[in-house]
């Protein structure tokens, strides 16, 4: 029977609780996606729980997987991402409002063995978890900014991280500091192959292109970007398109994203109505289901002017066997690299090189199918499903968990020192009231100011009539004394005249009380 007890207590999974930045109900981001499959390959390791901010895609496809879902809004610091001045400032704002203390409660309530949170715009997870003595596990999907305050936002990471997961050398960069290079880990994304149906991308490319009216006598030029802005290059990709429409009758574009900002979605289209060729492209704003756009396509452009985090729009476009054309923007030179793609990677800001490659690729169909066959091929080899659960695995037996085990004594920035139980901060009156419970100075764990104003407090440790009753007499031996002293005073100048050098035998008794009251 007792070892019946103890097989089931081993098997027992640890409990990991994921905090996702977002939880969009109209389109999943990059960082959703790469975070939900994380979550699916843990999910024989741990006990994973999803915290979002809201209902969403990710939620529901979560729930679906049997992962249990938490809606609890958590306030985001987007200046420590961009490196500003005042990241510190907003971080403290966030810390003392309703929503930290809620954050406090909920892992402490969880009992978690670690934490995830998500993207380096959510740090207070992390903050709350290290407070409470919980490993944290941050996993960075997009490279810092690089600012005069770059070293700022990484000491943050220091602080906080016991594990910096990073999905490309992009993401990692500037978090290869001393402190963080024995934390850091290095995993690239993947994907279910299974799950983008390969048996019907035939299918499916005719049903998408009879839709946007394209035959397969054209060449389906593609650009995806969940959220369209300046940053994602939309205005690159239409002044390499506009060119190419131009001396390629059989060239078509199609557009997939969600304009952020209707004037420069506009401006872009521009391009094309100037050079009356816009009746060339198509535009669709979101399909959850990648493998009902990409096969339609034949070549995809990934024109982005920001660092890239990863880049797994271009890396999807291999998976079906595309050719792919990017600029080299962080992650995306990394793909281009591993995967043999170097030669359509195009320096940042270069249309003219976007223009020459997929003209290249239109002028050549043994070339373009060639290329398209080996994308495929090199994108399995070096990011499929087992290179990722090979270095999930590494990691995985290099965590050190216990179990959860939030510190009994604390304290912030003051000298006052608390006993932590049950969610409750109890003060001790003096160090002989903490030194009688058998606690040492060195237990004493440093917390954040934050931390011992969000939990309530208890009832003081230590007798408080005592340290009363202490005062009450301290009290009246000052004034015992203040009364002497006057007292010393009036004699003093009746004896002037005939003072000696022997003690007065006033002072003597008046000694005496003194030392008969500390006595007592």
């Amino acid at each position: 029977m007792i070892t019946g007890v103890a097989s089931r207590l081993k098997s027992i999974k640890p409990k990991v609780l994921v905090f996702s930045h977002i939880c969009s109900p109209q389109f999943v981001t990059g960082a959703e996606k790469l975070l939900l499959f994380m979550l699916r390959e843990m999910l024989p390791s741990f006990s994973c729980t999803l915290i979002v901010p809201n209902e969403g895609i990710i939620a529901e496809q979560a729930r679906k997987l049997g992962i249990r879902v938490i809606v609890q809004n958590i306030p985001l610091v987007v200046s420590l991402y961009l490196a500003l001045s005042h990241m510190n400032d907003e971080v403290s704002k966030n810390t003392q409002g309703p929503e930290w203390a809620e954050l406090l409660f909920l892992i402490h309530r969880e009992r978690p063995d670690a934490i995830i949170t998500n993207t380096c715009v959510h740090p207070l997870p992390a903050m709350a978890a290290k407070s409470l003595g919980v490993p944290v596990i941050w996993t960075v999907m997009e490279a810092l900014r690089e600012t005069p305050y770059t070293s700022m936002a990484v000491a943050i990471f220091e602080q906080y991280a016991d594990y910096v997961i990073g999905i490309s050398e992009a993401t990692l960069a500037s978090l290869r500091t001393p402190v963080l290079l024995p934390k850091t880990t290095l995993i690239p994304p993947s994907w279910d192959h299974a799950e983008l149906r390969p048996d019907t991308w035939t299918e499916q490319r005719h049903l998408r292109r009879s839709r946007l009216g394209i035959s397969e006598g054209h060449k389906l030029i593609g650009y995806i970007s969940s959220s369209i802005f300046e940053a994602k290059g939309l205005e690159h990709f239409m002044q390499m398109a506009v060119p190419v429409a131009e001396r390629f009758p059989q060239a078509m574009f199609l557009i997939v994203g969600n304009p952020v900002d209707s004037g420069y979605f506009e401006r872009c289209l521009d391009h094309a109505r100037a050079k009356n060729v816009l009746e060339r492209f198509r535009w669709i704003r979101f399909e959850e289901q990648v493998e009902t756009i990409y096969p339609a396509m034949d070549i995809l452009v990934v024109p982005s002017l920001t660092v890239e985090g990863f880049g797994m729009t271009a890396l999807e476009g291999m998976v079906f066997g595309k050719p792919v054309v990017v600029y080299g923007s962080g992650g995306l030179t990394e793909i281009g690299a591993a995967t043999g793609n170097m030669a359509y990677v195009v320096p940042v800001g270069e249309t003219d090189g976007l223009f020459g490659k997929v003209s290249e690729l239109l002028g050549d169909e043994a070339l373009f199918l060639s290329i398209g066959a080996r994308n495929a091929q090199m994108s399995i080899a070096a990011f499929g499903v087992d290179v990722y659960r090979k270095r999930l695995r590494k990691f995985i037996e290099s965590l050190k968990l216990q179990g959860y085990n939030p510190p009994r004594i604390v304290r912030g920035s003051t000298p006052n020192v608390y006993l932590f139980e049950n969610g409750v901060l109890r003060p001790f009156n003096s160090e002989r009231a903490f030194l009688l419970k058998g606690y040492s100075f060195d237990q004493v764990y440093q917390t954040m100011d934050a931390f011992i104003a969000a939990f309530p407090h208890g009832a003081p440790i230590g007798k408080l009539l005592h340290r009363a009753a202490r005062g009450k007499r301290s009290k009246l031996r000052k004034g015992s004394r203040t009364r002497r002293r006057r007292l010393s005073a009036k004699r003093s100048s009746r004896r002037v005249a005939r003072r000696i050098t022997r003690s007065s035998p006033g002072r003597k008794q008046a000694g005496h009380k003194r030392a008969g009251r500390k006595s007592r």
